[in-house]
């Protein structure tokens, strides 16, 4: 069985790109791959233009790796601890460490868990401390496999705005997967999808909901008084209805060519309001899942 195969592509400085595919697609092979963690039969991989497997010790050096529920703490010492022995093992020096770690308290409000252990954190507060113990050295490329996995709602938007931050800097460059979509929406710039192995596509996002939905926008038309069948025919033939509303005089379409069907519109009736939305990752994502391939 082939896990990936022929999978290319480069990442920038400073870009954040999520990895999108459904289970079994080859998102933890290629993030264990790009960790140094799984070596590929065949093909190249640099990671900060070093080769992971034979030079190791540089390569994890200038990178730090959060996947899901595997810890970089110590269970039975305070969280505090930790971190001094990260940075002793990455060769962070006392000043560096001290700059680092007082910027990791505010932003992730590590105070009242640094004398805590691992093993007396909850699962929000454990994946805070798991952040800062991946960055104590300040690596230049972060790799987060499902990072918000299992948080609830407060802790997955704090870590998100946090990660936002990071990336706003362009300082770090961050690949993650994820199933929150919220989290692609709201971090990546850029975004690889993989399926059965494969890379089947490499873009941003507005790219790829064009490349996977039927539709450009959904246009929701407010009228003040219901439209005769002859308006409704004329603009089903630019834009495909979906189910009436409760509102008589309100008429939604999903629409691929939004100029055309706008000035139809105005031609055929006086709008009150129209408000065009784009399709949602999630519909993008939906309609990936159940094939219905490129156009």
């Amino acid at each position: 069985m082939t896990a990936l195969a022929d999978v290319s592509f480069t990442v920038s400085p400073g870009e954040c790109v999520a990895l999108l595919g459904p289970n079994g697609a080859g998102k933890s092979t290629l993030m264990k791959i790009l960790a140094g963690v799984l070596c590929p039969e065949r093909g190249t991989v640099l990671v900060n233009g070093v080769d992971p497997w034979t030079q190791g010790i540089r390569h994890r050096r200038l990178i730090g790796v959060l996947f899901g529920h595997r810890s970089a703490l110590w269970w039975n010492i305070p969280v505090l601890e930790s971190l001094r022995f990260l940075a002793d093992i990455y060769g962070v020096g006392r000043e560096e460490f001290g700059r680092t770690l007082t910027e990791l308290r505010e932003v992730l409000d590590l105070d009242p868990l640094l004398a805590l252990s691992a093993r007396e954190l909850s699962l929000g507060q454990r994946m805070r401390c798991e952040l800062a113990a991946v960055l104590v050295h300040s690596p230049p490329l972060l790799l987060l496999d499902e990072p918000t996995i299992g948080l609830d709602l407060l802790t997955r938007l704090s870590l998100r705005s946090f990660l936002q931050k990071l990336a706003k800097k362009g300082k770090t460059t961050i690949v993650f997967s994820s199933h929150d979509l919220l989290d692609v929406e709201g971090l990546a710039a850029r975004t690889l999808v993989l399926d059965a192995g494969h890379l089947i596509f490499d873009g941003t996002i507005p790219e790829l909901k064009s490349r996977y939905t039927d539709f450009t926008a959904r246009v929701t038309v407010f009228l003040d008084e219901e439209p005769t069948d002859s308006v409704r025919t004329v603009l089903a033939q630019l834009g495909e209805p979906e189910a009436d509303s409760d509102a008589p005089c309100v008429l939604r379409f999903k629409v691929r060519e939004i100029t055309p069907f706008v000035h139809q519109l105005m031609q055929q009736c006086s709008p009150r309001d129209i408000r065009i939305e784009q399709p949602t990752i999630e519909e993008v994502v939906l309609a990936l899942y159940r094939g219905r391939g490129e156009r």
